[in-house]
């Protein structure tokens, strides 16, 4: 009978096995050169230095499956191969458990380093902290906000809650612009001079529909289109064209310091003459488009854009000479010469050759290289428009014949633009901010907040720093409407500056309707009083205000 096969006899392997126990080695070589600072670059190409030799040799392969003689002279006392059943695992933690000697090399200290160093032996200049510079002033912001919020450690001394007469007293105050301040027989507690800081006049004012801001996606999907309704449409319309010309007429006698006007894809700001270092009266309309730009000089409105970035060629598309007398004039000699130019230029185009076909062409390729141009600055902050002087009765009477100020579509069509200013006009209706206390945690650090929703105006910011106590830290953040930022950037020209003393402006802007103190900062001619802010704080200890 055959004998059985010895249980001691080597197990027949896969090649696959074969293989992945050589790839585990070559690691385990790779890896134990690593650990020793051998390159294994030196080993590697030794191997694949071995490998063509062979191949170039012409040497005959091993048998990968052939059994070797000593095991066959070992089969009764085989040797356990434990290298080759180790994982990987293993390995690696064998490797690091071996004592390997490293040798340090000595390193430059870094900056750091030194400075520890010299804290360590006290061999150093104490350096003195300073804090952050802060004004005594605020800035002027001519950006329209939706939202304001107030945070204070200390609770505020105004509440959402009014009584009769704090609340009789804020309107009649802000109805009368009276100076919260000075000694009259109303309530003077801070809730009403709270309650007097946060109203504002509108028009139209609907109840049903959000006219600030003018933004579709946020209005009332389901609401009943105006336009479906031509008596109301008419009557809307009607009513504001009687607003705008009250409003208008208060900004040219001084007795209104501003005012917006905003629609659906654009907004302007009226401001009155002696404001914000200006001579005269004048308009910023933001943003803009080629078509409606295009429509003012249809209408001869001469206008600028100050924003706007000079190219190295200024061709003229989007401003006019204003220092002559006589504009028609100049605008129709301006065209007669460039028709004469066109002319010369077909002339010398034939002379060079080209036939009807080709000047085509490349006055065609000229319009579109010159409407890419003009459509470049589109509905950004280079396509800001100012008008200045006499221009802006032109353009009043633009807005009320203006077709693309109203829509035609949509929940707000056939709702007129939204007039918002800090005084009373023909038609307007008295609102009030929305009021919403509560208490909020920042840091593990309680805070008082206070927030107010609507249409923040520039003096609503000022009027109510006016009244907060001084002894009170105080933060404030806005939410900005980003397409009216602009309105902050624009600078008069030293032409139109206004170089008369303060003292004469206020004078005649004393019945506009703005506080004394509040009234000469909007007065000033520096331009550095003028910022976009998005968070004011106010220091108790220092008196001072910083922004950002």
């Amino acid at each position: 009978m055959p004998e059985s096969p010895s249980k001691n006899s080597p197990k027949w392997q896969h090649p696959a096995d074969v293989l992945k126990l050589q790839k585990l080695k070559i690691r385990k070589r790779n890896l134990q050169n690593r650990i020793k600072g051998t390159p294994c670059d030196l080993v590697d190409d030794s191997s694949k230095t071995s490998v063509f030799q062979n191949i170039l040799s012409r040497q005959k392969r091993k048998n990968p499956f052939s059994v070797d003689e000593k095991n066959k002279k070992n089969k009764c006392n085989p040797v356990s191969t434990c290298s080759l059943d180790e994982s990987s695992d293993q390995t690696l933690f064998k490797l690091l458990h071996n004592n390997v000697t490293t040798t340090t090399t000595p390193t430059a200290l870094t900056s750091f380093d030194n400075i520890l160093s010299k804290l360590e032996n006290n061999d150093f200049e104490r350096v003195e902290v300073v804090k952050a510079h802060g004004e005594k002033w605020l800035p002027i912001d001519w950006t329209l906000k939706s939202k304001m919020r107030l945070l204070s450690f200390k609770p505020f001394p105004w509440n959402q809650k009014l009584k009769i007469s704090e609340e009789a007293s804020g309107i009649t105050g802000f109805t009368r612009c009276l100076d919260s301040n000075s000694s009259t027989n109303l309530d003077a507690s801070p809730n009403a001079k709270f309650h007097q800081c946060c109203l504002y006049w509108q028009q139209p004012s609907l109840p049903w529909v959000k006219l600030f801001p003018r933004s579709v996606s946020r209005s009332v999907g389901n609401s009943v289109s105006l336009a479906n309704n031509s008596e109301i449409r008419d009557s809307l319309q009607s009513a504001w064209f009687d607003s705008l010309r009250s409003i208008f007429q208060l900004i040219r006698t001084r007795q209104c310091p501003y005012f917006y006007v905003c629609a659906n894809y654009f907004t302007v700001l009226f401001r009155a003459a002696g404001i914000c270092g200006f001579s005269d009266v004048h308009a910023l309309v933001t943003p803009t488009t080629r078509g409606f730009r295009k429509l003012l000089k249809a209408e001869d409105i001469e206008y600028k854009m100050p924003l706007k970035k000079k190219r190295l060629s200024d061709q003229g598309y989007d401003t006019m000479d204003t220092t002559c007398s006589d504009a028609t004039q100049d605008v129709t000699e301006k065209e007669i010469v460039d028709d004469d130019e066109d002319e010369n230029d077909d002339v010398w185009l034939k002379s060079m050759g080209f036939n009807a076909d080709d000047i085509k062409n490349i006055k065609y390729t000229q319009q579109k290289i010159v409407h890419k141009a003009e459509c470049e600055v589109d509905n950004s902050e280079q396509s800001l428009v100012l008008i200045e002087g006499t221009e802006v009765h032109s353009f009043y009477n633009f807005l009320l014949n203006c077709k693309s100020a109203v829509a035609t579509t949509g929940p707000l069509a056939g709702v007129p633009p939204t007039l918002i200013a800090p005084v009373a006009f023909n038609g307007a209706t008295l609102n009030s901010l929305k009021v919403r206390e509560n208490k909020v945690k920042v840091d593990d650090v309680n805070y008082y907040s206070l927030e107010l929703c609507g249409p923040i105006l520039p003096t609503i910011m000022h009027n109510l720093f006016n009244i907060h106590p001084p002894e009170h830290s105080l933060t404030a953040t806005f939410h900005n409407l980003n397409s009216t930022i602009p309105f902050s950037k624009t600078q008069p020209d030293e032409d139109n500056k206004n170089n008369g003393g303060i003292v004469f402006v206020k004078e005649n802007l004393s019945d506009c309707g703005l506080n004394e103190k509040v009234l000469e900062h909007f007065c000033m001619t520096d331009f550095n009083y003028v910022a976009t802010v998005e968070c004011v704080k106010y220091d108790s200890e220092s008196k001072s205000y910083t922004w950002t």
